[in-house]
């Protein structure tokens, strides 16, 4: 596995871990920044996909709807 690829499924294991741990609340979305931060500092190139990434995780986990997403990312 490559560690991008390994980055990528620890940081959505963290922004799951902490919607388990918050629900919807400042503190979630305060590490879900810190989450895509820390990504796009490490992957400056993908940062328009892993923002795109990030929004599609959001949805799987029933965080945000789709369609509150659309013509955001």
């Amino acid at each position: 596995m490559s560690n991008q690829r390994a980055d990528y499924e620890l940081a959505y294991g963290e922004i799951a871990h902490a919607y388990q741990e918050h629900g919807d609340t400042p503190a979630f979305w305060d590490i879900c920044d810190a989450v895509e931060d820390r990504l796009i500092d490490t992957y400056p190139d993908d940062d328009s996909a892993i923002i795109e990434m990030i929004a599609a995780w959001l949805v799987h986990m029933g965080v945000q709807p789709e369609a509150s997403l659309h013509g955001k990312v």
